[in-house]
């Protein structure tokens, strides 16, 4: 993320017309405090905002390109599950990271309940002593970017996995079943 930025909630996805994006928010957003309260990890946000009213107005402190800045947030409620469902070629293995993917196409977005409009490659396998596996990569996740190249198919996935640097860690833009976050590998 080209940060010294060690604690906070890194944002990895904003959905349409919430009050994330109503606010402003983008993915890759990294949220540093509430309401004046340094956070450390997605899941202590995710706590305190849910203690809070519906409604309620917030101030979220982000780190965005390196700058900080102020974000007002209005709460909304949080949908279920029925109603974010209702909203919403070739396999080849990656030795080095232990990583199998294939070409995400219309039937495979539908079994995996994602929208057929997504781009990607998904995870075919992932070796049980890999890196990918210790950071928590599995099978059925779609992989959208990697280091922040969009990746539209196995052979951009290889391109972006082979200009990758050295021990440097990748970072994934990954899709879990309708769900957007980072993985660092």
């Amino acid at each position: 993320m080209n940060t010294d930025q060690k604690s906070g909630a890194l944002i990895g996805d904003v959905s349409p017309n919430s009050p994330a994006s109503k606010a402003g928010l983008k993915q890759g957003d990294i949220v540093t405090a509430l309401n004046g309260e340094p956070i450390n990890s997605a899941n202590q946000l995710r706590l305190k905002v849910g203690m809070m009213e519906p409604n309620a107005t917030v101030t979220l402190q982000v780190l965005r390109d390196g700058k900080t800045e102020n974000v007002s947030v209005a709460l909304g409620e949080f949908p279920s599950k029925e109603e974010r469902a209702s909203a919403d070629t070739g396999n080849e293995q990656n030795a080095s990271n232990g990583i199998s993917v294939e070409n995400l196409t219309p039937d495979i977005a539908q079994q995996l309940n994602v929208p057929a409009s997504m781009k990607g490659v998904v995870v075919d396998q992932v070796s049980a002593t890999s890196k990918a596996a210790e950071s928590g990569l599995e099978r059925g996740d779609v992989i959208e970017q990697v280091n922040h190249q969009p990746v539209k198919n196995v052979q951009e996935f290889n391109q972006a996995m082979n200009q990758a640097t050295g021990n440097q860690p990748m970072l994934f833009l990954v899709n879990r079943q309708g769900t957007t976050m980072f993985l660092a590998l």
